[in-house]
């Protein structure tokens, strides 16, 4: 019998140069969106899941498209996370409409380690399928965020790890 393999919450893919497109298994449906080289979208990620993995109570990310964003709001200080994704008409990261001008498309909640871990799984693939210097050229105004992925890389490694007897 083979053991089911729980769905990511999210998925981020690369689709062309200075496009990519965010999808989010929330319920009641899954979302969809395009997401714009605009912004460090991939960067945000790679600070949330670094930021969760540390402890932090709240972080978020942006994800623009033309026009409009999507920004994905995370909070909790236990365990369980509760997530938003927020879906603006225009750049509420940039002052042109305001953060409270949103519709919530989704909310829902995950454990911490599964959110880290998925983040991680994006960060990892996209390192090894596009490495830095292909990501820099389709992603145009960003780097590929490599000191946050190693980052969360090693924090993860050494959670992993057994505790070590005095």
């Amino acid at each position: 019998m083979m053991k089911e393999q729980k769905q990511e919450l999210i998925a981020y893919q690369l689709d062309g140069a200075g496009w990519a497109e965010l999808r989010v298994q929330a319920q009641p449906q899954p979302f969809r969106c395009a997401v714009s080289y605009l912004h460090d979208s991939l960067g945000d990620l790679a600070k949330i899941g670094l930021a969760l993995q540390k402890g932090a109570t709240q972080a978020e990310a942006v994800f623009m498209n033309e026009p409009g964003e999507v920004t994905l709001v995370v909070t909790g200080a236990k365990d369980t996370l509760q997530y938003e994704l927020r879906e603006y008409s225009d750049w509420a990261s940039w002052g042109i409409v305001a953060v409270d001008d949103h519709v919530v498309v989704a909310r829902g909640e995950i454990l911490r380690h599964e959110l880290v871990r998925n983040i991680h799984g994006i960060l990892q693939r996209m390192d090894v399928e596009v490495g830095a210097k292909r990501y820099r050229e389709l992603w145009i105004e960003h780097d590929f965020p490599q000191k946050d992925y190693e980052s969360l890389s090693i924090a993860l490694h050494k959670r992993s790890l057994p505790p070590t007897q005095p």
